[in-house]
């Protein structure tokens, strides 16, 4: 067995000091027009040219070869790169990830300039109080919540680093009154909105008042197919017809993606194909199954996890369900998450022919294959091997309801830095310990010596709260480490 990356980045990271250059270039803005010089580049190849201003103009000329090396190593076709090259949402996570080789050089896997994604705990109130909530919510909560003032601060402090996704979570995010004035206030600043809730407040109004003031995605947490076994992880019996029902107001009014959360235990993976079944019946698009992570109530909801064994089964048939809407382009789309070594899972099953990709790439397999086609296995591939695995300090962070950044969302009393005194790109760049995460190369125990430790690498939280090191091994992982050949 050998590493799974494939290619020798020893070429690559000889020329870094090149590329770094490149980047700083390439996301710094033309003195005359103001635009960067990046989408200066993407106009000049995407037959925009006239746009141009006369400065950009010559230089995005002649860089336009790197763009077509860039994709053709991907296997894109000409034709293909240019409709790409005009969609708002792919050239801000280009021009992300070209501000992190800037920034941090090409490194294996590749940090961003700013996080893409940012999953924001807008409040730690909640109306029900689930066993395994990581951030122990309750309708008691006294943690501190930002003013509205405040939040618009931390939204555009968001913006102006660069995150292109943001997912409003908590607690319930639905029991703030002033959470749709701050999704418009970010919306307005062009960052992609979804929302994580149980579902249960979702009346029909709200559903609609969610898509008038921007949400494109909504995320809603099924812990089973019957009400017993739902109402028990959430510890509140009538929650599971609540949820139906916002899972069927959120279907009516047909956001981009509607998706199911299934938390993964002992007493409900025997449902897990009807819950599957379910969420499809009522109109979800999408279904992640999560694991129980050890934070907040969920330390003592650890009782509840499921064997090894049940755990590789329980991904067996998530991705038996996700094979088949990848490669015959239909049916409900099945992801793990907060579980990376699913990507070596799928591998292993496909022999390499499909990825489930990364933490930070899971979900979007479906866009690959409609904009990629018959390139998708190819670009995936790459994808996963240049950002796999964890993504905490890499693509994705997580911000606490008082305004503090941390390395992911489980993490809420590892705090780096407040986005209301600090920039979040200050933070991002600078901060010891996402440095310190950043450095897989480093890894150690099992993970270290695992041939999958590029496209997995394991969960860098549960390393930490079991061998009290980032770069540990994940405990949670069910598969021993493929070793290496001599």
């Amino acid at each position: 067995m050998t590493k799974i990356p494939d290619g020798d980045h020893s070429l690559t990271l000889f020329f870094n000091p090149f590329w770094r250059d490149l980047a700083r270039y390439l996301t710094s803005k033309c003195e005359k027009c103001g635009q960067e010089r990046l989408f200066s580049v993407f106009d000049a190849y995407s037959s925009s040219r006239h746009f141009l201003c006369e400065s950009c103009l010559p230089t995005s000329t002649v860089l336009m070869p790197l763009v077509h090396l860039l994709f053709f190593r991907l296997g894109v076709n000409d034709s293909m790169i240019k409709r790409l090259l005009k969609d708002s949402l792919i050239r801000k996570c280009m021009l992300n990830v070209v501000e992190g080789i800037a920034n941090f050089g090409i490194r294996y896997p590749q940090p961003t300039g700013a996080p893409i994604t940012i999953v924001w705990n807008f409040t730690n109130r909640c109306n029900l109080s689930c066993l395994h909530c990581h951030q122990d919510s309750s309708s008691t909560s006294s943690h501190a919540e930002l003013t509205t003032s405040q939040a618009f601060k931390v939204i555009d402090n968001m913006s102006d680093a660069g995150v292109v996704i943001l997912t409003f979570s908590g607690g319930e995010p639905l029991l703030r009154r002033d959470l749709y004035d701050v999704i418009k206030r970010a919306n307005d600043n062009g960052m992609l909105c979804t929302i994580a809730s149980n579902g249960t407040l979702i009346t029909p109004k709200v559903a609609k008042k969610l898509a008038k003031v921007g949400i494109k995605r909504v995320e809603i947490g099924l812990d089973g197919a019957r009400a017993e076994t739902h109402d028990f992880l959430r510890n509140k019996l009538g929650s599971f017809e609540a949820t139906i029902e916002g899972i069927r107001n959120c279907a009516a009014v047909g956001f981009d993606e509607l998706a199911t959360t299934m938390t993964l235990h002992s007493k409900n993976i025997h449902e897990l194909e009807e819950t599957i079944n379910l969420a499809e019946k009522l109109g979800a698009t999408r279904f992640y199954l999560n694991r129980l992570i050890p934070a907040g109530r969920g330390i003592e909801a650890c009782y509840l996890d499921v064997t090894a064994r049940e755990k590789i089964e329980a991904l067996e048939a998530l991705y038996n369900k996700f094979y088949k809407s990848v490669t015959e382009g239909f049916g409900m789309q099945c992801y793990a998450r907060g579980m990376t070594y699913y990507t070596r899972l799928g591998y292993e099953r496909s022999k390499g022919k499909v990825f489930t990709v990364s933490e930070a790439l899971s979900g979007y397999e479906r866009m690959f294959q409609e904009k990629f086609g018959l390139a998708v296995s190819n670009i995936v591939r790459k994808l996963a091997t240049g950002f796999g695995g964890c993504s905490a300090g890499l693509t994705y962070a997580g911000v606490t309801a008082s305004g503090d950044l941390i390395p992911c969302v489980p993490a809420s009393s590892i705090k780096l830095g407040n986005l209301l005194e600090q920039s979040l790109e200050e933070i991002w760049i600078n901060n010891e310990l996402l440095n310190y995460i950043r450095n897989r190369k480093a890894l150690k125990g099992s993970c270290r010596i695992c041939a999958y430790s590029d496209l997995c690498g394991g969960c860098r939280y549960t390393a930490y709260v079991t061998r009290g090191d980032w770069l540990g091994p994940d405990a949670s992982c069910p598969f021993g480490p493929k070793i290496l050949n001599a």
